[in-house]
């Protein structure tokens, strides 16, 4: 049962119910299982469907809809997919700074093409030692006449192998310091010393593809440059107060998603002459998965509802995305329990890849122990 707390809502389960019958369960195996590559057609798809661009600012081709019904498609995606919610996810997160803290002129140069998915961007923000210490910038932008000549290496960038653009953060003319300010900057892949790679093996959400970016000597005019020097950390801490809202979105769609199919399986699944749902183990597992779910459902509405009312929610949305994802952990493994052989194996259901895609929303856009710092210091401070 799913609840919705705005009519839009049902709109939007609507909507991605006929796309995902249509377009995601065709191919979402294939995509999960096929060599590490970008699925620049699917991504094209979900453009087109509006899925890209669908919270992005209508007066620059977005759908212009509300964070509540933002984050449910959120959800509904990673129902049906994981990995493609993670394609419709990522081109907000990387377009949020634009959005925000850009000129007019940048708005209109890429925000259009960014919401229609014939651009992809990307969110350049982690380091191999800036992780969840984000302001330990070591990638530097030096001012040579009227452009930067930057150097540096990105990774774990959601799309960042396969980008047309990115809000790259880093350190503008500043050697190395204790603690470097933080300042953003657009970058385009087409020009030289910008080389994308994708990174290999992933565990889970294998079709929204992770890489890393080289930068060496990649020179750009400096009014590209996003916003003001120095802010680029309150930047990149405001879009994941955001991001965080939408990651634990998609751990709700987990959830639902291992509490349906164990509900189906523990109906059908025979054992000791009568259904396994007759079991008060099984039981009593579907019980704590069910509520594990609806209280992970009430807080990433409660942080959505404050982002779309103005008001502060950066405390909520971390509560959210720790309580949300770590309860999907916890239902996708009851699940995997439940199933036993059958949800071990990938040719049997779905919960191997649910197993699978779940574990990294407890690591991206701020791990759970990030989480448990902001909701801390919110109350300690």
């Amino acid at each position: 049962m799913r609840y919705n707390i705005d009519p839009r809502q049902q709109a939007v389960r609507d909507r991605i119910k006929e796309f995902a019958e249509k377009e995601i369960l065709p191919v979402y195996k294939e995509l999960d299982r096929a060599p590490e590559k970008f699925p620049v057609d699917y991504y094209r798809k979900l453009g087109k469907a509006g899925y890209i661009g669908f919270a992005m600012p209508k007066e620059y081709g977005g759908g212009g809809y509300s964070n509540i019904e933002y984050i449910t498609l959120i959800e509904e995606l990673a129902y049906w997919d994981a990995a493609t919610a993670l394609l419709a996810a990522v081109p907000e997160l990387a377009v949020y700074p634009i959005i925000h803290f850009a000129t007019e002129e940048q708005k209109k140069k890429y925000l259009p093409k960014c919401a229609t998915g014939e651009m992809i961007p990307s969110f350049a923000l982690t380091e191999r030692m800036a992780g969840s210490d984000a302001a330990n910038q070591q990638t530097i932008a030096k001012i040579v006449g009227n452009e930067f000549v930057i150097n540096g290496e990105k990774i774990f960038i959601m799309h960042g192998d396969a980008c047309d653009l990115a809000v790259l953060f880093c350190r503008i003319g500043e050697e190395a310091s204790e603690r470097p300010k933080v300042s953003a900057i657009i970058i385009e892949s087409n020009r030289p010393g910008f080389k994308g790679f994708t990174l290999k093996h992933k565990m889970g959400m294998r079709a929204a593809t992770t890489g890393r970016i080289e930068l060496k000597d990649y020179r750009i005019p400096i009014s590209y440059q996003l916003g003001e020097i120095g802010k680029g950390f309150r930047y990149a801490m405001a879009t994941l107060d955001g991001a965080r809202i939408g990651v634990a979105a998609q751990g709700v769609g987990l959830c639902q998603r291992a509490l349906d199919e164990s509900i189906s399986y523990a109906k059908s699944r025979i054992a000791f002459g009568a259904p396994i749902a007759k079991l008060q183990a099984i039981q009593w597992m579907i019980a704590d998965m069910a509520t594990q779910l609806e209280a992970a459902r009430m807080l990433t509405y409660k942080a959505a509802v404050l982002q779309d009312k103005g008001e502060k929610f950066s405390l909520e949305a971390s509560q959210a995305k720790l309580f949300a994802t770590e309860a999907s952990r916890f239902c996708v493994d009851r699940a995997m329990q439940i199933h036993s052989g059958y949800g071990y194996i990938g040719e049997f259901s779905v919960i191997e890849k649910l197993y699978r895609d779940q574990r990294v929303t407890e690591i991206y856009e701020g791990t759970s122990e990030v989480q448990r710092m902001v909701i801390a210091g919110n109350y300690l401070r």
